[in-house]
């Protein structure tokens, strides 16, 4: 199999430290002998307060019954999937199928590549999450990460009669929405500020620097140039009050209040957002999404950034390797399985005809409109910047920008630190 190593000196630290368990479970890995008893697949999932035990033993139930199979499911031995199952790894008690992680330079070595199953070549970014040729993690659907929800009342009484396409119709939107006693935009501290930023500005970055992370990591193009021009816009619009400088001391869940209660006219976020809003029932306004503007000349809609969602993996040297495939197959191309998953945090599949809501539908179109579905933060796959501890440097360049930085500023930090982290 065929891994691509996107080596830094932060990585290759982190490669040193775990040659130990590299070693172990390299030992380990053919002998199945971490399998569950005969006929049984082991899972190991995220254990949610929805998602919980309960939940998934419905999911699989189906499949048990049709194949005769046991799936025994098993919530992580750490914090979390990602910190177990290197450790599992290491002691060789892994299990068959690993759900919520995708693989890395260090755990694509122990799972199978996936790439000669025809069933998986249909999957939700199959090919986006690929390593060199191989193809470790295939997915139910999507979270779609660029979307701009809005308080349609709220632009109905600002006289804006739709959504912007272009970055100086938002700009001028902005300023409608201010006037009509609304905030303009919600904003929000924690790693949303860096977040939020990153969402508004992928199509438009996308357009101007297909596979931008691949063109930083080949030293074609720097972080800094790529983002210079979402830096200016942030920095107009805190400048002008569209975005409160105190928002940058807002939890993330405060930032959703506030919009929930009507008080705000547009809200960047991702798909996740709706789940919140399907709870949250009968809202004081109707809620409106769309894609985010595009520059001047450039096409509208553009690439959609978007991650993988219920990712899962198959683990070398198993048991039953050919009922572990089974019942990933199952859980990521049978109609009724993909239902249910998609039924929960924001999950979304292009092309679905699942019964949503108005908010739901409306992503749905965004998905199915989209030209491209393209790698977010740090990257996916083969498409990867050079370092890793991305997002949380963005956030503090990014918030930066509330306390006297200037775009140039911004700019100049972010390079600063890929290069003192290749």
């Amino acid at each position: 199999m065929t891994s691509t190593n996107r080596g830094s000196k932060a990585r290759g630290a982190a490669l040193a430290a775990a040659v130990p368990l590299l070693l172990v479970a390299a030992c380990s890995s053919g002998s199945g002998s971490a399998g569950g008893e005969d006929g049984e697949i082991r899972m190991m999932v995220n254990l949610t307060d929805n998602l919980n035990q309960a939940y998934w033993e419905k999911l699989v139930k189906p499949f048990e019954d049709k194949t005769g199979l046991k799936v025994k499911i098993e919530g992580p031995t750490g914090k979390s999937v990602a910190e177990s199952f290197p450790q599992q790894l290491a002691a060789g008690t892994a299990p068959d199928v690993i759900q919520s992680i995708f693989p890395d330079d260090d755990t694509a070595p122990e799972l199978i590549d996936l790439s000669g199953e025809a069933w998986a070549k249909g999957t939700p970014m199959f090919d986006e999450y690929a390593m060199g040729d191989a193809h470790y993690a295939v997915g139910v659907g999507t979270q779609t990460q660029s979307l701009v929800y809005y308080n349609k009342n709220a632009f109905e009484k600002a006289g804006i009669s739709k959504p912007p396409t272009t970055w100086d119709e938002l700009t001028k939107d902005l300023g409608d929405l201010e006037k009509a006693g609304y905030t303009p935009m919600q904003t929000a501290g924690d790693f949303q500020t860096g977040l939020q930023l990153q969402q508004i500005y992928h199509p438009t970055l996308n357009q101007l620097h297909p596979k931008w992370q691949t063109a930083v990591f080949d030293k074609k193009l720097s972080v800094g140039d790529a983002y210079k021009p979402a830096f200016q816009m942030y920095a107009d619009w805190i400048k002008a009050g569209y975005i409160d400088k105190s928002d940058v001391g807002l939890s993330p869940s405060q930032a959703d209040a506030n919009f929930t209660a009507g008080k705000v006219g547009l809200y960047t976020n991702g798909s996740w957002f709706a789940a919140t809003l399907n709870k949250a029932g009968d809202l004081p306004f109707e809620v409106g999404v769309f894609s985010p503007p595009a520059a001047d000349s450039q096409a509208y809609p553009g690439p959609q950034g978007a991650t993988m969602a219920n990712p899962y993996m198959i683990r070398k040297g198993i048991g039953d390797e050919d009922g572990a495939k089974q019942l990933v197959e199952y859980l990521v191309t049978d109609a009724k399985a993909i239902e249910a998953q998609l039924g929960s945090d924001g999950v979304f599949r292009k092309g679905s005809e699942r019964k949503q809501s108005k908010v739901d539908a409306q992503i749905q179109g965004i998905l199915d409109d989209a030209p491209a579905l393209v790698a977010v933060g740090e990257g996916q796959g083969n498409v990867r910047l050079p370092v890793t501890g991305f997002n949380p440097k963005f956030t503090e360049v990014a918030q930066s920008l509330y306390t006297g930085a200037g775009p140039a500023d911004a700019a100049k930090s972010i390079d600063q630190w890929v290069d003192e982290n290749r």
